[in-house]
């Protein structure tokens, strides 16, 4: 009891300009550190915010709109701040095959993506891409071509040289895993738009347009013989098709016609072809295809 006595007693001698003092430097010392919280606040908001305006660049692969089995290879600048001097970085670059100059037997040279050797400017939302290849085609192939690519993309904030005359520049990189077996399976569900309906609608004005002019030309025979042979072809050609169409609804093998033999065919006939139509023929068949293709099935 003594000692806290004393203590009491000590408290109660000082005076009221020590305590003055004392409640002065306690400010102090509350200034100070909310000070430093507020500087270490407003370095993280600076950094958050440099971060949000900075670049943001990302590779990834994705179907094409304009045909399904095709399938883009896309970088594009998902921040806020224009990307420059973009490039690729791969261990084993993207491969592709040369199915426009496949061999006899069907192999097919496999060679790398002609990817750019860099992108100099991407905007905000801006992207670059280039069809890289074809799903069916890339089913085909199977094990012969690589389906997964381990990558990077590396860009600046800045240009090479910005306004300033200097190098000041930061360096960002993004990772990036393309891999065809994370995409859709090739077999694909039917969706018809208005846009598939209407080709699907001219093929058929087509094929109506060349069987008028087929049976143009052969109704201008009047030999007997070798109308017998226009009909057998035609008749043998519906009867493939029939039992084709048959098969595939019924998932069963189509039957073949052993017996039908097709007559032999007048070498002195040769129908009269019109070049304007199979001209044409070529280019539309150019714009439905969209791409010139081996077929490797």
């Amino acid at each position: 009891m003594d000692w806290f006595e004393d203590r009491a007693r000590d408290v109660a001698d000082i005076s009221a300009g020590a305590w003055t003092a004392l409640a002065a430097w306690l400010a102090v010392v509350a200034g100070v550190a909310a000070l430093v919280y507020a500087w270490r606040q407003y370095q993280r908001a600076r950094e958050q915010t440099a971060e949000l305006m900075q670049p943001n660049v990302a590779m990834f692969m994705e179907p094409s709109a304009s045909d399904w089995h095709l399938v883009e290879l896309v970088v594009k600048n998902f921040g806020r701040t224009p990307a420059y001097g973009i490039r690729f970085e791969f261990a084993n670059p993207p491969t592709v095959g040369k199915y426009e100059a496949a061999y006899e037997d069907r192999y097919v040279d496999v060679t790398p993506l002609n990817l750019p050797a860099e992108i100099p400017y991407l905007a905000p939302t801006q992207e670059w891409r280039i069809v890289w290849d074809s799903a069916l085609d890339r089913r085909e192939l199977g094990e012969a071509i690589a389906s997964r690519f381990d990558g990077a993309v590396t860009y600046y904030d800045e240009p090479r040289t910005n306004r300033k005359g200097t190098q000041t520049r930061n360096q960002f990189r993004s990772t990036a895993v393309l891999d065809w077996a994370t995409l859709h399976p090739v077999e694909r569900l039917e969706l018809l738009t208005t846009h598939d309906l209407a080709r699907q609608e001219k093929q058929k004005l087509e094929l109506l347009r060349n069987l008028l002019t087929y049976y143009h030309y052969a109704t201008s025979e009047s030999r007997e013989e070798v109308l017998r042979v226009e009909i057998n072809r035609v008749r043998a050609a519906a009867d493939e098709l029939r039992e084709r169409y048959r098969a595939e609804y019924n998932h069963v093998p189509a039957a073949v016609n052993r017996n039908y033999a097709p007559a032999p065919v007048n070498d002195n006939y040769a129908p009269a072809q019109d070049h304007d139509n199979m001209a044409f023929d070529e280019a539309h068949t150019t714009v439905i295809n969209g791409r010139h293709r081996r077929d490797l099935s």
